[in-house]
């Protein structure tokens, strides 16, 4: 399958994984007044859980079972998730953006890197 074709699906199950992810954190930051990087990362899991399925199947193809695939799947997105942090506390405390923007901005950034990580690691197809 071609890489345009591949990211094109990532995006979708990313769009899916993202409203997951983002409506998680904005319930818990905004109503239940969660610290915002404990509602950040609860997000981020939200929405990794949700993806995987989609993205295994539908996205790269994967039809077997193996716990390979779901071990590197998730390490890529433990490293995604630490990144992420760091790049939120920084754009929360040092550039003085809200909470909500920032976790915006790191979800566009750590997509890309988790499409590169997925593709190049976990299912090299």
């Amino acid at each position: 399958m071609a890489i345009k074709k591949q990211f094109l699906k990532f995006i979708v199950v990313g769009f899916f994984s993202t409203t997951v992810n983002y409506s998680f954190f904005y319930l818990l930051y905004e109503f239940l007044g969660i610290y915002y990087l404990i509602a950040a990362a609860s997000g981020f899991i939200a929405g990794v859980l949700a993806g995987y399925g989609f993205n295994k199947k539908w996205t790269f193809g994967i039809k077997e079972t193996t716990r390979n695939y779901v071990y590197k799947y998730y390490i890529i997105y433990v490293v995604s998730l630490i990144l992420s942090m760091f790049i939120l506390e920084f754009l929360v405390s040092q550039i003085g953006l809200t909470p909500e923007i920032a976790n915006l901005l790191t979800i566009g950034f750590t997509t890309i890197t988790n499409f590169i990580g997925i593709k190049a690691w976990v299912f090299k197809v």
